[in-house]
């Protein structure tokens, strides 16, 4: 009997473990959009995109190619957050992690692999221990934004 009541509380347990544990992907949906595509969202950048947990997958137009952007920030190292002025004269924000935090591909509209073309606007094709990405509002608001993102995938733990 006591080992059916332990079962039973232990199931109890995973349950609102797992429950209460997963990711609230319409705060991953607002954040991430507001920091890609500023007050405009998502809608600024894209209408193909996907988010799978702390996943997320969007086609974004460019000149005559697509360019599939993916983002896994459970590689994410967060303490690395940073901004930096490019050279265009525009802050970018840029997030180190694992090899896979970023992956970029590009394809004409005949569906050829035009990857290797990235290097153009300085974007490495393929996966990469670097995220970067225009920012496009205030930096306060960018950070708001942030740290909303960090709270459902904190990514890769370090103490530095």
């Amino acid at each position: 009997m006591f080992k059916k009541i332990f079962v039973f509380f232990a199931f109890l347990f995973f349950s609102f473990s797992s429950a209460f544990s997963r990711v609230n992907e319409d705060v991953v949906h607002d954040a991430l959009g507001f920091m890609l595509g500023g007050d405009s969202g998502w809608g600024a950048i894209t209408n193909e995109y996907e988010i799978n947990d702390c996943i997320i997958t969007y086609v974004q137009p460019l000149m005559d190619m697509n360019i599939i952007a993916i983002y896994d920030f459970n590689k994410a190292l967060w303490n690395s957050a940073a901004s930096q002025i490019g050279e265009d004269g525009r802050d970018y924000f840029i997030l180190n992690g694992e090899v896979g935090v970023q992956e970029l591909y590009a394809y004409d509209a005949d569906s050829v692999d035009v990857s290797d073309s990235l290097w153009v606007w300085g974007l490495e094709a393929g996966q990469s221990t670097t995220m970067i990405f225009p920012i496009l509002v205030e930096i306060s608001r960018f950070e708001k934004a942030m740290w909303d993102l960090m709270d459902e995938c904190p990514g890769i733990k370090s103490k530095y």
